[in-house]
This record gives C-alpha cells, structure tokens and sequence, in this order.
C-alpha cells in the first residue's frame, strides 16, 4: 500500500496534492496571515499612541492647574497687571486644549469577526487566505483615519503644552513686577 502512495506522488496523481502545492498554501497563508498581524499591531501601537497623548494631556492639565493656583494668590493682593491678564489667559486656553485631548473621540482599535463572517455570507465562502485579506482591507482604512485624528490631538497637545509655557512665565513675570 505505501508503495502506491509513492507512485501516484510520482505521477502526480491529481487526487494527491503535491507536497510542493501544500507548501504553497500554508507560505500563502502565512504571509496573508504575518500581514494581518502587522496591520493589527499598527492599530494596537495607535492605541498605545493615544493612551500617551492622554496622559500627557492630563499631566499638563494638573501642571496648569498648579501654575493657575498663582491667579489666587495675585487675585488676593489686588489687581491683576498686563501679565496676569496674559498668564490667566494662557490657562483657560491651556485648559480647554488639554481637556479636548482628553475628551473622547471616535477611533477604530478592533476588528470584529462579524464583519467577517457577514461578507461570506453575502458572496461564496472564503478560505482563510482570503478572509485573512479581508480583514487586511477592513483595517487598513481604519489606520489612515486614526492617524489623522491622533496627528490633530497631538497638535492640540502641542499646543497646550506651548500655552502652559507663556501661564508659567507670564506668572513669574506678574509676580516679579
């Protein structure tokens, strides 16, 4: 019995697929599948990304909130100068960009499968190189649009970041004067 296994694998028999052509198909699979999986590590790494801006965003939030307590200790020995008006200014801008980080925004992070699973009903079933495909292409939009969006809040970070700047000088030059 063995023997005929072996010759119909000389022959060729079409029965029997080649080892070559099993090869083939587990490479293919591979590669669709390593292309998914560095499509799903970019959007976890975005994630990642936003969860920084983030904290970041809190941290600057806490920082101009510390530079903001001088408002009250200035507010209290009378009027506010040229510097104070610039530095309390500079906080609620501050302010309001660092909270607009921190609000939430709609981005893409996860890939359902019923996605999936409605496209292969909807058209003749998919082997699993085509639905690794599928789900490349489902992604990869999805990238392009939260990039955009984590660029945009990472200029609005930016942004608080240069404002917490000019509230804490603008304060050390109103106290100062």
């Amino acid at each position: 019995m063995p023997e005929m296994a072996l010759q119909s694998q000389i022959r060729g028999d079409p029965r029997e697929p080649s080892q070559a052509l099993r090869r083939k198909e587990a490479v293919t699979e591979s590669i669709e599948q390593l292309g998914l999986a560095l499509t799903t590590r970019a959007l976890a790494e975005q994630e990642r990304t936003l969860s920084g801006l983030r904290t970041c965003a809190g941290t600057v939030l806490a920082a101009a909130s510390v530079a903001g307590s001088f408002l009250g200790a200035k507010a209290s020995h009378g009027s506010l100068d040229a510097w104070g008006i610039l530095a309390m200014l500079s906080f609620a801008l501050c302010l309001a960009s660092a909270i607009w980080v921190l609000m939430p925004h709609k981005f893409v992070f996860a890939f359902r499968g019923e996605v999936l699973v409605a496209a292969s009903d909807r058209q003749e079933p998919l082997d699993v190189s085509d639905a690794y495909r599928a789900a490349g292409r489902w992604i990869v939009p999805h990238l392009h649009v939260n990039r955009r969006k984590i660029d945009w809040l990472s200029k609005w970070l930016t942004a608080s970041c240069v404002l917490l700047a000019i509230e804490v000088i603008s304060w050390t030059l109103s106290i100062a004067s």
